[in-house]
């Protein structure tokens, strides 16, 4: 293994037993001889005021129109859309989802609910 990512067999041993840090580079070298892939998860991130009112209309969108489709109160379609995680789905994904037309976000939100015991 220390060949083929150019490191030494002590390094290797000290990586293999944590008593050294390695850079994400290295990781990522490590990984790939595996046969792997390194992959960071960026969560936490601040947003920019803009993008939390974006996300935020969307999310109002999103409950507006299930609620509508469904023929269930706004107050109730919230409920249940936080309950079958719809609001987690339309605000991991709104990015992606806002930029679909009204039907395709609706029947991607049934199915992210349904997908978890929520079925109308």
């Amino acid at each position: 293994m220390g060949r083929r990512v150019g490191l030494g067999k002590s390094s290797i041993s000290k990586i293999e037993k944590g008593l050294t840090h390695i850079s994400a580079e290295d990781a990522a070298i490590l990984l790939e001889a595996m046969g792997e892939q390194l992959v960071f998860s960026a969560s936490g991130i601040d947003e920019s005021p803009a993008t939390k009112e974006q996300k935020t209309k969307f999310i109002t969108t999103g409950v507006s129109w299930f609620a509508e489709e469904n023929k269930l109160t706004f107050a109730k379609a919230y409920q249940f859309l936080l309950l079958y995680k719809g609001i987690d789905f339309l605000e991991s994904s709104f990015r992606y989802e806002q930029t679909l037309p009204r039907a395709i976000v609706l029947q991607d939100l049934s199915r992210i609910c349904a997908n978890n015991g929520g079925r109308l």
